[in-house]
């Protein structure tokens, strides 16, 4: 019998090539999913955010006080009244004692039309210690006088650099707002000219842009609520947020304390801007319990 030598044929190129066609599929199902995640399911999966924030300021009538924070809804950017009657809904079933809002209702225009039925939502939630807004950089793109009217006739308290003082019994809280920093006027001075000479009042500043906080941490203040930033909008896994506004880049999302007393939060908003997408970031509704102590 004539002996032929069987030449043996590795199978490891046929694996090799099977592991690579399931790594471009898997690749090509995340470069087409991720968009329409972050563009449909994401964007719009609201997220409500619960924080306990204890002050031994605290009057003792307030203990236990709930705020709800609200910031940047950009109407008119893939964002409609439609929404707005959910995020109100949202709102209403929290029970806050106290609304917040810090700005950008707007993305750049707002009708007259508009910011009547606005207006009339907004009405809807009568929280018992009332609703105070200031204006963010987006509401100067457009009417910005319009934009006031919708949130005053809306039943906020529009502040700017303007103290506001709360009173329940007969305990004071001192809530005050800036002026948007990048559009507006902003006179942290004048706030601090308008409120008490008493170190152990509690002051909560509502400013629209969060990295004001770094020249506001020497002030007394005992909380600041903040957004614009949208917390980056796109957040990627390990690395965060690769672009965040200015005035939104030192204190992105979330909370921060700065010093012994003063603590800034940073909501990521609910609209969006520019891109109609939210990736690893959700829109958010805060809720801050203020417990003395």
């Amino acid at each position: 019998m004539t002996s032929h030598h069987v030449p043996t044929v590795s199978a490891e190129p046929r694996i090799h090539r099977r592991k690579f066609l399931k790594l471009s599929l898997a690749l090509g199902a995340l470069c087409l999913g991720a968009p329409l995640y972050a563009g449909i399911i994401e964007v719009s999966w609201l997220e409500t955010t619960r924080l306990t924030l204890r002050s031994p300021r605290l009057p003792t009538s307030f203990d236990g006080m709930r705020i709800v924070h609200i910031s940047d809804l950009h109407f008119g950017h893939h964002f409609d009244l439609s929404q707005l009657d959910v995020i109100i809904g949202r709102v209403e079933a929290l029970k806050p004692d106290l609304l917040c809002f810090t700005g950008d209702l707007i993305d750049d225009q707002l009708l007259i039309t508009e910011a009547k039925s606005i207006s009339r939502r907004f009405q809807q939630c009568n929280p018992p210690l009332g609703k105070f807004a200031v204006l963010g950089n987006h509401d100067y793109f457009g009417d910005v006088a319009l934009v006031k009217q919708a949130l005053s006739d809306g039943g906020f308290h529009v502040l700017i650099n303007q103290v506001y003082p709360l009173v329940k019994g007969t305990d004071t809280l001192y809530l005050s707002g800036l002026d948007d920093h990048m559009e507006g006027q902003p006179d942290l001075e004048a706030v601090l000219a308008q409120l008490p000479n008493d170190p152990h009042a509690f002051h909560l500043l509502l400013a629209h842009e969060p990295d004001s906080a770094a020249t506001h941490r020497t002030a007394p203040i005992d909380l600041q609520l903040s957004g614009h930033s949208h917390g980056g909008q796109i957040r990627l896994p390990f690395l965060g947020a690769p672009i965040t506004p200015p005035g939104g880049r030192r204190y992105p999302a979330g909370l921060y304390r700065l010093n012994e007393r003063f603590t800034l939060y940073t909501n990521r908003g609910i609209g969006t801007t520019i891109l109609p997408l939210r990736f690893l970031c959700r829109p958010e509704i805060t809720v801050l319990e203020l417990k003395r102590g």
